[in-house]
């Protein structure tokens, strides 16, 4: 497998480090690969507005994956 290296800026950093916990793994690249794989999922199911409505233990929140 080739090698990548990217480099990101703080936020992003800060929001990888939240991912890690969320997911429960400990690399930057398990959290891409999840994230990756979440985004995929939502491009899927999203409507032809390019909405996903997203549920959980608060309820629902509608989010536009073209913004």
């Amino acid at each position: 497998m080739a090698m990548t290296s990217v480099v990101f800026d703080e936020r992003t950093t800060a929001a990888i480090a939240e991912l890690k916990q969320a997911f429960g793994v400990s690399t930057n690249a398990a959290v891409i690969r999840r994230a990756l794989a979440l985004a995929q999922v939502a491009a899927e199911k999203a409507d032809e507005k390019h909405n996903v409505l997203i549920g959980g233990k608060d309820g629902y929140v509608k989010i536009n994956i073209a913004t």
